[in-house]
């Protein structure tokens, strides 16, 4: 897989704790910088952005959608009121109810306004809400939307492989139940950097910018990763995915930043895209606290960001 050791905690100058990723950064040209993977890993939450792409303009001049909720179509968010009252309005301008998204029932990630959830609440709820839309404007049926052999997904696969140059993939499902695909790093790099090259999706991509906190919102520590990068600079694009995955697409350069954790380690993750996000030049600080505390917030020790290797 390629992983190297990223990111050290270290408490009284000893290593205390190592996590493995990768980073890499690309423009339209290729690989600028980081370590070589012919491995393929699977895009999941990074490639809402690309399966909204497939929503026609005229389906979002029929229902009349806003950019609120072209954003919560692409969002990984955290289940707040804001999150779930948008889902609520796709599901009532398309005709449909909540039973008929199939993503299960999970808890949201801020679970601070909730003692009751549904489907609603989970993070992909509305990317769940984007395909029945497209399955009432194209007339599919919707109680399988999320087969692999479904019109919708045959459609999405086809858009991702022609935004990434390329017919070698793999498949599976994401833990929301929909159909995922999985590349190598380099063609992941060339999807995205032809997705935000595609004036087609202009509207999506505005729509996207201008709502960070619909993207995310807050968790039940902070700001998600993406609401918190996109809000620190008007030319950074940023979606998360599991398994450790985040994207920051750098519209005035051009280029891409791809980081991939060797785990879900979240917190590890934002640490590490923002210290190399410092290091690019694209953020003016580090915009993130990294010292290490005992429970009653005594500073013990530092992250340390390994050198980042080509």
């Amino acid at each position: 897989m390629n992983y190297f050791p990223i990111l050290d905690s270290k408490r009284s100058n000893n290593t205390d704790c190592r996590f493995f990723g990768m980073a890499f950064l690309y423009n339209i040209e290729g690989k600028i910088k980081g370590k070589t993977s012919c491995a393929k890993f699977y895009l999941r939450s990074m490639l809402k952005p690309v399966q909204a792409s497939i929503l026609p303009d005229d389906a979002i001049k029929k229902y009349g959608f806003s950019d609120e909720e072209l954003a919560i179509m692409q969002a990984s968010h955290a289940g707040e009121k804001v999150h779930t009252n948008l889902v609520k309005s796709i599901l009532n301008k398309i005709n449909r109810t909540e039973n008929e998204l199939l993503c299960p029932v999970i808890p949201p990630l801020n679970t601070k306004e909730h003692q009751n959830y549904s489907k609603i609440h989970n993070n992909c709820s509305g990317k769940h809400a984007l395909m029945l839309t497209l399955c009432d404007y194209f007339g599919y049926e919707t109680s399988n939307y999320n087969d692999f052999n479904h019109p919708l997904q045959k459609m999405i696969k086809e858009k991702v492989l022609y935004y990434a140059k390329t017919n070698d993939f793999i498949i599976s499902k994401d833990g929301c139940t929909l159909p995922i695909m999985g590349l190598k790093i380099d063609d992941i790099a060339k999807l995205f950097l032809n997705y935000y090259a595609d004036k087609n999706n202009s509207r999506l991509i505005s729509a996207y910018k201008n709502n960070p906190y619909i993207i995310g919102g807050s968790d039940n520590f902070s700001y998600r990763t993406d609401t918190k990068i996109m809000k620190l600079s008007e030319n950074l694009y940023s979606k998360v995915g599991a398994g450790g995955f985040i994207y920051v697409y750098n519209k005035e350069k051009k280029e891409i930043l791809i980081v991939k954790m060797a785990q879900d380690n979240n917190p590890q993750r934002e640490i590490v895209t923002l210290e190399i996000l410092y290091n690019l030049g694209w953020l003016k600080d580090r915009f993130y606290d990294n010292k290490i505390y005992t429970e009653d917030n005594l500073p013990i020790g530092q992250y340390f960001l390994n050198e980042w290797e080509n």
